[in-house]
């Protein structure tokens, strides 16, 4: 699996950046992201790379090393849990008895103290560091790793270890690297299902007296898993009131019965099938559980079994509560240029322009049929800028009313209608502030929101609807449209004035059907990802269906491809055959050679309604004859003067760019100029065969 990035852990001591390393390769996140790791100290002697995500285990830490931060660095303060396997000694120290919380800092003490606390564990704790006032009358100590620190007063000393980095913290980098939802799920099941280690240590009178019992129920009960232990012989030792709830047996007492006799058949069935030391997804009864199950040994022999479970739909809780909470709105781009996958020249050439892009604040306008995938390159463009860490916030004009889509962008004053919440509204540029706004659909703006979105792009200025003050903004903005702008400039239906505000930068996606090349290989991903999805086998194309997909129109374009493998994982087996294929039953395939002389057509029929033709035609043909050797603007414009073509440089460049958005050219900058593609040298050939 390739890395989304890199993360830095920081801490103040080594054992505990120790702890925390083999925590996290315990849950495998070394498989997400490349792990490097520092003390305070070792960082003077450390460069921390401009796309690193600092983890401090600590808040005390952040004054410490901000000296050591490049400018804008993005940091997260870890939240900590116990290392519960190494709480056993705690529970045997009678309530209420004094100890002393060593730690190497006031404030870590102090915290740790809180978090023992709140499992349930009833001492008297005196937080004890350097410096730190001794009551040398305490005679145990309790410690997170700083056992060198405790003083010589002190009889017994118990090491709980350096504290674990909770889930949340997880969650919290996951969302931040904009992992998918898919491994994000996957990933924070295995964390909390890593605390199955909450068993391993602890031996045969754990399990016998009582008050050690009461102890760790309460620890267990506080676990967000359902817990169910068995012997051997099947009989219940310890169940958590998580796993009652999810068994439907609550107030039942299970504790000494036989699981046969009261765990529902179903759910004993599906466990069966699980291997012992293996963590699934598991559908028992209709409902969709990830379960962990694992031998329980004591003094070398096998104990019992221990069940940790819980359903996936909680699991998926987690991340969606994270986001309500940590990322507002959820206004975040998840795709990025990795996203964008293709062996096309043209689509390649305009990623290539498009990261250069990215790196401005001006205004882009990408245009391309529906389905072609225009705001996957939005997103994409937002997460290459250097506002990548601020929201992502789309708007389309096509799927709302005018009334609504102008309190929609623009906000509204509490009171300014008939519906209108009280405190009023903020509009989605608002909210996308610091980041970028995507204008989709922009040829079926209103008259009237396109009077105002003049505005916004001059200005970067907004007035809610019913407002009076004037709202700075600081954003980027990113149009879109499968429309044709120019005509719609001459109808009378689109202001010219907006269409040169939106157009500074431009970008061309070329249909499906030009991209041929592209549909085998765009196929092979969405096959894998509706086979995982729906569980079940890869399956391939014949023949014959392959030549299908390759000679279809699709004037759905790469959406309406996705929609076809979807259909097709759900009712082909192994090899789909060309009588399977969807669009075949609508009648809409074509043969592939008629399809390219209906693009040809429509390409030359542009460029006669330009005037261009005969121009154009003599650039396609300079370059066709000077594939391998230099083809800069200087030798073309003297190539079309002897061809008795007198044109300025810059009318040079304008042709150029109606060649390339025909995707007939590329254009590049330097000693290399421009360069034929296969379906310009296709469209000579289609002149040469037509006259």
């Amino acid at each position: 699996m390739n890395t989304y990035g890199s993360i830095m852990v920081v801490s103040y001591q080594k054992h505990t950046l120790k702890t925390i390393i083999e925590q996290l390769q315990e849950i495998r996140l070394n498989e997400y992201f490349e792990i490097h790791a520092r003390t305070v100290d070792e960082l003077f002697h450390s460069t921390i790379e401009d796309d690193t995500l600092v983890l401090l285990t600590s808040k005390i830490l952040l004054q410490m090393v901000k000296p050591y931060f490049p400018k804008d660095t993005p940091f997260i303060i870890a939240k900590r849990m116990l290392n519960f396997p190494k709480v056993r000694k705690v529970l045997e120290i009678p309530k209420g008895s004094k100890v002393l919380l060593v730690s190497d800092m006031k404030e870590a003490a102090e915290e740790t103290i809180s978090i023992v606390k709140e499992t349930g564990i009833h001492l008297n704790f005196q937080s004890y560091y350097p410096g730190a006032k001794l009551d040398t009358e305490v005679k145990i100590a309790i410690t997170p790793g700083d056992a060198h620190l405790v003083p010589d007063t002190v009889d017994e000393t118990i090491d709980i270890g350096s504290r674990f980095i909770d889930i949340s913290s997880i969650i919290e980098v996951f969302n931040h690297f904009k992992v998918s939802d898919f491994e994000l799920n996957r990933l924070s099941a295995r964390y909390i299902q890593s605390l199955v280690h909450l068993t391993e240590e602890l031996s045969q009178e754990i399990f016998t007296a009582k008050s050690l019992r009461n102890s760790l129920e309460q620890i267990v009960n506080n676990i967000d898993d359902a817990i169910l232990l068995f012997t051997n012989d099947g009989v219940i030792n310890m169940i958590n009131q998580k796993a009652t709830h999810l068994l439907k047996r609550q107030g039942l007492d299970m504790i000494g019965k036989e699981i046969q006799t009261v765990v529902p058949s179903a759910f004993i069935k599906g466990i069966q099938s699980i291997k012992n030391d293996d963590d699934t997804f598991k559908d028992i009864d209709g409902i969709a559980y990830y379960i962990r199950k694992k031998n329980i040994y004591v003094d070398s022999e096998v104990f019992g079994t221990l069940l940790m479970f819980r359903r996936t739909n909680e699991i998926q809780q987690i991340e969606y509560n994270y986001r309500n909470k940590i990322k507002g709105k959820n206004f975040v781009a998840q795709y990025t240029f990795n996203d964008m996958v293709t062996v096309n020249q043209t689509i390649l050439e305009s990623i290539k322009i498009a990261k250069k892009l990215a790196k401005s604040d001006s205004t882009i306008l990408i245009l391309g049929e529906t389905g072609t995938g225009k705001e996957i390159l939005a997103q994409a463009i937002h997460n290459e800028s250097l506002r990548s860490y601020h929201p992502f916030v789309g708007a389309n004009f096509a799927a709302l009313s005018e009334t609504l889509l102008e309190s929609e962008l623009f906000g509204y004053e509490g009171g300014s209608f008939t519906g209108a919440k009280k405190d009023g509204r903020s509009g989605l540029f608002e909210q996308a502030h610091k980041g970028t706004i995507f204008l989709d659909e922009i040829g079926d703006a209103s008259p009237t929101i396109q009077n105002r979105l003049l505005r916004v792009l001059q200005e970067r200025q907004i007035l809610r609807v019913g407002g009076e003050q004037i709202i700075s903004l600081d954003l980027r903005i990113i149009a879109a449209t499968n429309k044709n702008l120019e005509e719609l400039i001459e109808s009378g239906d689109f202001r010219e004035d907006l269409f040169y505000r939106l157009n500074v930068l431009p970008i061309w996606l070329p249909p499906l059907r030009n991209r041929v090349d592209d549909i085998e290989l765009l196929s092979d991903i969405f096959i894998k990802k509706f086979s995982r999805d729906l569980g079940r086998t890869s399956f391939t194309f014949s023949k014959g269906a392959l030549e299908a997909l390759k000679s279809y129109h699709w004037p759905g374009n790469i959406r309406e491809l996705q929609n076809t493998i979807e259909y097709l994982a759900h009712i082909c087996e192994d090899t789909v055959y060309k009588e399977q294929l969807p669009f075949l039953m609508n009648s809409r395939f074509i043969n592939i050679e008629e399809q390219k002389q209906r693009n040809y057509d429509a390409i030359i029929e542009s460029f006669q309604e330009r005037g261009f033709i005969d121009e154009l035609v003599t650039m396609l043909k300079f370059l066709s004859k000077n594939a391998v050797s230099s083809s800069g603007r200087h030798r073309m414009l003297n190539f079309l003067r002897d061809s008795g073509y007198n044109l300025s440089d810059q009318q040079v460049r304008y042709r150029q760019e109606l060649l390339r958005n025909a995707g007939l050219i590329i254009v590049s900058r330097g000693r290399k100029g421009s360069e034929i593609t296969s379906e310009g040298n296709g469209l000579l050939e289609y002149l040469a065969e037509n006259g």
